[in-house]
């Protein structure tokens, strides 16, 4: 649903940033300039596509920081990417046991729960970050998207909506919309989301293939044509 996975140190696109944790902070077993040199070379690792060493380094780096959150979370990161996803999950279940309040870990924690159609305990801790931090864009997309799974799309629309409001440039939550007006049949409405997350990311193929798509589906087809033929375009780069 969404399209396309942000670099862990990341943060939100509208301001409204995760409030900062204890356990989200470097650890004292390791001091602020050497840890954050670590994971940047560990970051550097996972965008090159190096997920076997990135892995490797994200452990020595939680080994030696063991109470630090962010690094576990970022480990779980690697290991998704890498395919290891009941690893990741471990690794996110053990930051949320470090801090229960840090919502950053719950909303990573119900995505990926969410990818293994574990909806429950998903929106279990969407609502508790929600109830921790109300307004979170990151929160509100999660919980949209996990309706959108569940085949909920009228639930999904309204913290979509929200999400986009909150954060008019995150690609993530009105490509999300895109897909839950889709779901209820509002093409118009659906082409607007889609539309605007191809705006805000032109490089990515996903956005740009479900505006033709919905535009086949309008009766639109020279302009359908069109955007398939930029979708196939940028999927080859």
């Amino acid at each position: 649903m969404q399209t396309n996975h942000r670099d862990p140190e990341e943060q939100p696109a509208s301001g409204a940033a995760p409030a900062p944790h204890a356990a989200d902070h470097p650890s004292p077993e390791q001091p602020v300039d050497e840890l954050g040199r670590a994971l940047a070379e560990a970051r550097a690792l996972l965008k090159e596509g190096q997920l076997t060493a990135a892995v490797d380094f994200y452990r020595e780096i939680a080994a030696a920081a063991p109470r630090d959150v962010r690094v576990r979370r970022e480990l779980a990161h690697a290991l998704d990417r890498a395919g290891r996803t009941a690893a990741a999950l471990e690794e996110l279940d053990r930051a949320v046991g470090l801090d229960p309040d840090s919502v950053p870990t719950l909303t990573a924690r119900a995505v990926l729960l969410t990818t293994q159609l574990r909806f429950d305990r998903a929106e279990a801790d969407l609502r508790r970050a929600m109830k921790l931090q109300d307004g979170n864009v990151e929160v509100l997309t999660a919980l949209g998207v996990l309706y959108c799974r569940r085949g909920r799309g009228r639930d999904a629309v309204e913290p979509l909506r929200r999400a986009t409001e909150l954060a008019p440039n995150l690609a993530a939550a009105h490509f999300a919309l895109g897909e839950a007006y889709t779901s209820l049949g509002q093409l118009p409405q659906a082409l607007a989301a889609y539309e605007r997350a191809a705006e805000l990311e032109p490089e990515n193929w996903r956005p740009m293939k479900s505006v033709g798509m919905t535009l086949d589906s309008l009766k639109r087809p020279i302009e359908a044509a069109a955007a398939h033929r930029r979708a196939l375009v940028l999927q080859r780069r």
